[in-house]
């Protein structure tokens, strides 16, 4: 028997990146190869897996430098970056509540911990606090969805395997306001206001702007029966109205327009003028300075939503947002249906507004918006003749009709 071939030493080597990528080979020839047994699968798995961590590098080092792994980032770095990156999307209004909500609640929290050290547990006890606090469900649902939304980029540039705020959980244990005027309410209201804030007033609650709208208008905004809204006032300068439906034509109904026609008579003369001024000269009055000087004083005179807290000082729950929230309420008792209410609101939603609010009937919505005003003056009407039966007899002209001042009265 001829003695046995010698066999040569056989030498697997693996390509570099610098030459074939992933290619395993031998120095032999092929016939001194088939000699040698096949090597097992968990030979061939090995050297698969040393040619993917000798190219890891090379795939990683043509990432673009926003994606570059850093498992030293912190919360703070990625929410900033996420801002930075959404902010042209949004609105002046969501960029500024945003902007503050991430600031002071998440990266004043989170902002120094690294992202792959945040936990489930720890994001739903950050979550907790907020619970406890009794804060509202619009601003927990805000804070799951920001933790969400910036820790999901982290997912995406692989920092982290998963999200840890997928699952959160909040419940809020404060019950949202759902707070509306009734009409008896409205015309108290009416009957201690005077002059421009009783008209601002009476716009408020018949029409159902916003309050950045009113103190938007300009005296070019009034048209015979309609009042162009067109513009929004948001930290004393003007923006677009909130939405896209928002921007439109609102029906001023017959006494509302008298009385509105009489001010104009009152203030400047240029057709730019804003038909509310500030005090300051050519800039328009601050909602927030008008809810606080005007609003809620005459609220607590009119008795409307009156609370006493513990040192017996009154305030009342009154505000912008439950005189647009009466304005729907019962102007949809006059309608005939809720495709009027909504055009009469300019819903905020762009989906909704264009199935209900360009097909409502004009003059569906003018009648129910009649109804609505010759409600209110009755109601307010009556209020005046029970007045005038008191002992005083004490009168004062405010407004469109007349009221009683009593404490004022009874001072003199």
């Amino acid at each position: 028997m001829a003695p046995p071939m010698d066999r040569k030493k056989v030498t697997d080597e693996v390509a570099t990146p610098s030459s074939f990528i992933g290619t395993a080979f031998c120095t032999t020839s092929v016939s001194t190869c088939m000699n040698k047994p096949s090597p097992t699968p968990k030979t061939r798995m090995s050297r698969l897996t040393i040619v993917s961590e000798v190219c890891a590098p090379r795939r990683d080092s043509n990432a673009s430098p926003s994606a570059v792994f850093n498992p030293k980032l912190t919360f703070g770095e990625l929410a900033r970056e996420y801002v930075d990156l959404n902010k042209p999307n949004w609105g002046e209004n969501t960029t500024r509540g945003s902007e503050n909500l991430i600031d002071v609640h998440l990266i004043g929290k989170l902002g120094a911990r690294p992202v792959r050290e945040l936990t489930d547990a720890e994001l739903q006890r950050l979550v907790n606090s907020y619970v406890e606090k009794g804060s509202s469900r619009s601003l927990l649902s805000k804070l799951t969805m920001y933790l969400r939304a910036i820790l999901d980029v982290a997912v995406d540039r692989r920092l982290i395997e998963r999200n840890p705020a997928r699952k959160l959980k909040a419940k809020s244990r404060k019950r949202s306001s759902q707070l509306s005027h009734t009409s008896k309410e409205c015309a108290a209201l009416f009957a201690v206001a005077s002059g421009s804030d009783h008209l601002a007033i009476r716009i408020l609650v018949q029409l159902g702007l916003r309050s950045e709208e009113l103190f938007a208008l300009r005296r070019n905004d009034v048209r015979d029966s309609e009042l162009i809204v067109d513009e929004a006032v948001v930290n004393g300068h003007t923006k677009e109205p909130k939405t896209l439906a928002s921007a439109a034509a609102v029906h001023v109904p017959p006494d509302l327009a008298l009385e509105l026609k009489h001010y104009l008579e009152t203030i400047d003369m240029d057709p730019t003028a804003w038909l509310f001024p500030s005090t300051r000269k050519d800039i328009p009055m601050r909602p927030a300075n008008f809810l606080r000087r005007v609003l809620k004083l005459a609220a607590i005179r009119a008795g409307v939503a009156v609370t006493k807290n513990a040192r017996g000082e009154e305030a009342t729950a009154l505000n912008f947002q439950s005189l647009r929230r009466t304005s729907s309420t019962l102007f949809g008792r006059k309608a005939k249906d809720p495709k009027s209410t909504q055009a009469h609101m300019r819903h905020k939603d762009p989906h909704v507004t264009l199935r209900h609010y360009q097909q409502a009937v004009p003059a569906e919505v003018k009648a129910a918006a009649n109804a609505f005003e010759t409600e209110l003056l009755e109601l307010q009407r009556e209020r005046e003749i029970q007045l005038s039966e008191c002992p005083l007899g004490l009168r004062l002209w405010v407004g469109f009709g007349w009221a009683a001042d009593l404490p004022t009265a009874i001072s003199r």
